[in-house]
């Protein structure tokens, strides 16, 4: 059994219908029955800041198939206190790193939280986006596949 979180730019392609969204829903058709398919609460919570933030009725319908695909077939991890040392410990190693400031750092604070979340869960987090290259090398624990390379 393998568990996988789901990062939102990932997750957000599902909703749409095209080759990209196609590719992404055979891979996930090729993992076993046992495997454990999850978001983090935040990735609901950035998609609905979305749906709610979205003017487009294209998009609107995009971004609630979208969540209501992610409700259906994902489990979702709520925030915990486990995380809670993690973050600070992955945030301090990533801001030394990176050399940014700390009002900047804040802007990475959900890709964070979302790390500290698959670090916790023992789990491999799928996303498309660069921060967690850096992240991979800033601790061990963290796993991390990019499904759309």
């Amino acid at each position: 059994m393998t568990k996988y979180i789901f990062d939102t730019n990932i997750t957000s392609i599902l909703g749409r219908d095209d080759k990209v969204s196609n590719d992404l829903l055979d891979r996930l058709s090729e993992l076993s029955d046992e495997d454990i398919i999850s978001v983090s609460v935040l990735t609901l919570y950035e998609s609905n800041y979305g749906l709610k933030n979205c003017t487009s009725d294209l998009q609107k319908q995009e971004i609630t198939n979208n969540i209501n695909f992610i409700k259906k077939y994902f489990d979702v991890i709520p925030l915990d206190l486990k995380e809670m040392d993690i973050f600070a410990n992955l945030k301090v190693a990533y801001k030394n790193h990176t050399g940014i400031s700390r009002k900047d750092a804040k802007k990475n604070d959900i890709d964070l939280l979302i790390a500290s979340s698959a670090i916790a869960e023992n789990a491999i987090l799928i996303s498309n986006d660069k921060i967690f290259e850096t992240l991979c090398e800033l601790d061990v624990n963290l796993k991390y596949e990019n499904w759309l390379k």
